[in-house]
């Protein structure tokens, strides 16, 4: 289930693009509110993460993309950008942002 509106703090959120952008495998990269940040589908909902490596905060977008998995540019590290689970004992997991879907609209939480 995608979660859906905005309530009471709506003007924590940016909106960076339609549903229909997310591609149904493989990641799409977008910048929301100055931050770098991955969005995914993952069993029918949208998924997001940071979208800089947790160990040396590498813009994961220059990286190469394999499927769902994304290759840090600078150690190739690598992370499922559908759980931001890492794959490599040299990195963390992906941090999780917040998404919402407003209309047809996927907006995702600032910081």
């Amino acid at each position: 289930m995608i979660p859906r509106g905005l309530g009471a703090d709506a003007e924590e959120f940016v909106d960076v693009g339609a549903v229909m952008q997310v591609p149904s495998m493989g990641p799409w990269f977008v910048t929301a509110g100055g931050r770098e940040v991955i969005l995914c589908r993952r069993d029918g909902e949208i998924v997001a993460f940071s979208g800089n490596c947790t160990h040396n905060f590498a813009r994961l977008s220059e990286g190469e993309v394999e499927g769902n998995v994304v290759i840090c540019p600078k150690h190739g590290a690598r992370f499922d950008c559908s759980t931001g689970k890492a794959m490599s004992s040299l990195c963390s997991d992906l941090p999780r942002v917040e998404v919402r879907i407003s209309g047809r609209r996927v907006l995702v939480r600032r910081s």
